[in-house]
């Protein structure tokens, strides 16, 4: 079995994903790292995000070979012309990553691979219209922070071959971040359905006015020693991109309880959608929760909670 290599990888959308994605693969990994956003103005936010947090992270030699690692593309062709692995991280809109694939797929050279950053939809309808179902794969990163140690989970479809599966692994492993393999596809990956369980009841619990989410994410961070809470992790994630994962659960099971609750929607609706927006369930870039004494509740977020 001869597995692929991945030494440049093209990264297809420039969101809050495509930042953390061209952070591991240009710092961690040493890959040269194609960006391509169909907005400009996004794939320029983001190459300024990265330099800025090179700077800040990284020695100054080490942040500027990583910077350098970085080659903002004009258009898709030339983003996919020099790579091993397309890798796409556009919204979760089943009909907007199929049309992306199809085209990525007509474009690529016959050797290169095709990931799908999703973190709900299964694989096969991405990998069939990519026109490549066996040189692909879906990948779901569960990372906040480039810097911490964190899972990708990783799901085929039928088509996908073990050399896929294994360049996969391989490039997950060369750019810092711990493979996790869903055997079958499923709706959601497997960790992942375990964290969309703890995030739905946790929306519901808020939006029936049983508690808040300072109170849900104390507790969680207390209780399993985490940095961050379920309402923490969803405005680092993006709220939208919450929202957009609920509808798709519901659209899949017609089940009432799988809507993205009224907390929710009415957020997003008014334009607040967590860490990339300055509001969300917290206020950014110095959310309650980074904080010392917020967590123990010390003043002065005593007083606080009191209504002082």
């Amino acid at each position: 079995m001869e597995v692929l290599k991945i030494r440049n990888v093209a990264i297809i959308g420039t969101g809050q994903i495509g930042f953390v994605v061209s952070w591991l693969c240009a710092a961690n990994g040493g890959l040269g790292t194609y960006l391509y956003d169909i907005v400009p103005e996004n794939m320029q936010r983001t190459m300024n995000r990265l330099k800025e947090s090179f700077q800040e992270r990284l020695d100054l030699e080490n942040a500027t070979i990583a910077f350098s690692r970085l080659h903002p593309c004009k258009d898709l062709k030339e983003a996919l012309n020099n790579v091993d692995l397309a890798f796409e991280n556009v919204p979760e809109v089943m009909e907007v990553k199929q049309k992306m694939h199809a085209e990525i797929g007509s474009l690529a050279p016959p050797h290169v691979l095709m990931g799908s950053n999703t973190s709900s939809m299964i694989c096969s309808p991405l990998a069939e219209a990519s026109g490549r179902p066996e040189k692909f794969f879906n990948m779901n990163f569960s990372v906040i922070d480039p810097q911490r140690e964190a899972l990708a989970e990783l799901m085929g479809n039928p088509k996908t071959t073990e050399a896929t599966m294994q360049a996969a692994r391989n490039w997950a492993k060369s750019i810092g971040v711990v493979p996790v393999v869903t055997k079958e596809e499923i709706m959601g990956y497997a960790v992942n359905r375990i964290w969309r369980a703890i995030k739905k009841e946790s929306l519901f619990l808020v939006d029936q006015g049983y508690s808040d989410p300072e109170s849900i994410d104390r507790g969680f961070m207390l209780l399993f020693g985490t940095p961050y809470g379920p309402f923490g992790i969803m405005d680092a994630a993006g709220l939208d991109t919450i929202e957009h994962i609920e509808w798709r659960y519901y659209e899949n099971s017609r089940d009432e309880s799988d809507k993205p609750p009224k907390v929710l929607r009415d957020l997003v609706k008014a334009g607040h959608l967590g860490e990339k927006t300055g509001r969300g369930f917290y206020s950014y870039p110095n959310p309650n929760y980074k904080h010392p004494g917020w967590l123990t509740m010390d003043p002065p977020w005593e007083e606080d909670e009191k209504g002082n």
